[in-house]
């Protein structure tokens, strides 16, 4: 029997290569829905991306040893579940640091300085009304707050060093700042012009940034959120936003996704919406990938995982 590993279409080249090239049958299909997951006693590994994964359809694989999350977050599979059952689950650290970074000072300067609205107001009228009355911010100079400050908050602090910023960082434990300080959730919503999250979803971080922050913060500041949506608190923000209490928002991650196009969010014009994008350039996309391989095959056979979460 050839041990076989389920991942999404798409997936780049060289993870299937490494796979293929240690023996093991790559098995490919869109991970869009349940049958996608119908099961096999040959599959043992999935390399994941965004679908939710419990315990019934990790049962359908009675041999499987790894699922290996396409990316850094990993709350749509079910830890305990994966334990119960002698399953490693694993993600790719660091992999896409670079692309999430680069994309985080992007929002601060396309949400900051209104950007989208001013091309929208080419054609938009309303946009163009809006734009004329609101004159967006540069980052130069300003206080920047980081909340996370692992491999994308560290990143994001680096690239921002030519814009001479002060960086305040939040982070579980103290850590070295290279152009700021460690500081409080307090300090971070009550000083910083723009406010970055990189967080994570967890029980700790679910809507951290919510009407309390909001109200907190400085009317010219700006959201910037590259973790996970659910950190942010979308009700509030939407709130603060249409009330003046923050200037803007650019967001790559929202609370349900993909994005609903009847979200209001997209038809503020103060925020500056993505689908999600941020670690998705060629660059990433090849990292994560043969991270995610390499951990499958250190998984299977028996050397254990470089990056296990659960």
């Amino acid at each position: 029997m050839t041990e076989k590993v389920l991942v999404f279409d798409g997936i780049d080249q060289h993870a299937i290569d490494i796979m293929e090239n240690a023996g093991y049958e790559v098995i490919s299909n869109p991970q869009a829905s349940d049958n996608d997951f119908a099961g096999s006693d040959d599959i043992v590994g999935i390399l994941l991306m965004m679908y939710p994964i419990d315990g019934a359809i990790m049962d359908r694989y009675p041999n499987l040893k790894v699922i290996a999350r396409h990316g850094v977050g990993y709350d749509n599979v079910d830890l305990e579940a994966a334990k119960e059952r002698n399953i490693v689950v694993s993600n790719t650290p660091g992999a896409n640091a670079t692309a999430v970074a680069e994309t985080a000072v992007t929002l601060m300067m396309m949400a900051g300085r209104l950007f989208d609205t001013d091309k929208r107001g080419i054609t938009d009228e309303r946009a163009k009304t809006y734009a004329k009355s609101h004159r967006g911010v540069e980052v130069s100079g300003k206080t920047v707050g980081i909340l996370g400050f692992g491999h994308i908050g560290r990143t994001i602090a680096e690239l921002l060093t030519g814009f001479g910023v002060n960086v305040l960082a939040y982070a579980r434990h103290d850590k070295d700042v290279p152009n700021g300080r460690m500081a409080s959730l307090d300090e971070i919503f009550e000083q910083s012009d723009f406010v970055v999250s990189t967080l994570p979803a967890t029980p700790a971080t679910t809507k951290m940034v919510g009407e309390t922050a909001f109200k907190k913060m400085k009317q010219s500041a700006v959201l910037v959120n590259v973790g996970r949506g659910p950190v942010v608190d979308e009700k509030a923000l939407i709130i603060a936003l249409k009330a003046g209490e923050i200037a803007a928002a650019g967001l790559d991650v929202v609370e349900q996704e993909p994005i609903s196009a009847d979200n209001e969010l997209l038809a503020l014009e103060n925020t500056y919406v993505l689908p999600h994008v941020a670690g998705n350039s060629q660059e990433a996309f090849q990292t994560i990938g043969e991270t995610a391989a390499k951990d499958i095959l250190s998984v299977v056979t028996g050397k254990g995982s470089q990056n296990q979460v659960n």
